[in-house]
């Protein structure tokens, strides 16, 4: 009996939550659900940008093993 009226309670403090926030936002929602919003619309044109990365340390060359090393191996 308490698990349904928790989930009762639960419900119903969703649905208070979600008529808020149709409240605020509705003629929002709308307006993006028919393509009229802000964010439907074309962007200005936009150039790429370039980015040039160089290693912090220049790469080693081959190194040479040691006897004892490559015994090892």
């Amino acid at each position: 009996m308490l698990a349904i009226v928790t989930t009762l309670a639960v419900f119903g403090l969703a649905m208070l939550m979600l008529a808020g926030m149709v409240r605020l936002d509705g003629d929002k929602m709308l307006a993006a659900l028919k393509g009229q919003s802000w964010a439907a619309q074309q962007s200005v044109s936009v150039r790429a940008a370039s980015v040039r990365v160089s290693p912090r340390y220049p790469a080693s060359g081959p190194m040479r093993a040691r006897p004892a090393m490559r015994a090892a191996a």
